[in-house]
C-alpha cells in the first residue's frame, strides 16, 4: 500500500489496511466478494484517500533506503548506521523507521536506542545466518 503524498516511502501497518478496508466496504465480508481489476483500483483510491495524515504518522514506518539521506554508506557500521536512524527519527514526527543491513531489515521506534536495535538486529542475523548454531557445532560456544 503505498501513501498519496509519498508513494515509496512508507511501509503500513496490516491492521491499519485491514480496518480501513472494511471501512470501506461499509460491513461487507470481504471473502465474500468477487472483485475485478476495476473494482480493485476503485477500492485502493478509496484506500489511499482515506488514511489521515495523523493515521500516517501514527501507524506507517518510514523506508530508512527510500530517504537518501538514510541510505547505507560504504564505510558505516551497523551502530553508526542506527545511530543516524535514531537522529533523523528524532528530528520528525513519524514514530518508526525501518533499516536495512546486510539483507536484515529492523525497526528503529521513537524510544529506541542503539543497542535495543543492534540486539535486534543481531538476533535476525544470528537466526538467518546461524551464527551461534556454527560456534556451538565447532565448540566455540
Amino acid at each position: 500500500m503505498n501513501n498519496k503524498h509519498n508513494s515509496s516511502k512508507y511501509a503500513w501497518n496490516d491492521a491499519l489496511i485491514l480496518d480501513k478496508i472494511q471501512e470501506i466496504l461499509d460491513g461487507k465480508n470481504i471473502d465474500d466478494l468477487d472483485f475485478t481489476q476495476e473494482e480493485i483500483e476503485n477500492l485502493k483510491t478509496q484506500l489511499m484517500d482515506s488514511i489521515s495524515d495523523d493515521e500516517l504518522n501514527e501507524s506507517a514506518s518510514l523506508l530508512a533506503e527510500s530517504i537518501c539521506e538514510l541510505k547505507l554508506l560504504p564505510y558505516e557500521d551497523i551502530k553508526s548506521y542506527i545511530s543516524r536512524l535514531i537522529d533523523y527519527l528524532d528530528k520528525s514526527n513519524l514514530k518508526c523507521i525501518i533499516g536495512e543491513f546486510n539483507g536484515i531489515e529492523f525497526e528503529v521506534h521513537e524510544d529506541s536506542n542503539v543497542d535495543d536495535v543492534f540486539n535486534e538486529y543481531y538476533a535476525k542475523y544470528d537466526k538467518t545466518y546461524g551464527i551461534s548454531d556454527m560456534l556451538s557445532d565447532l565448540g566455540l560456544k
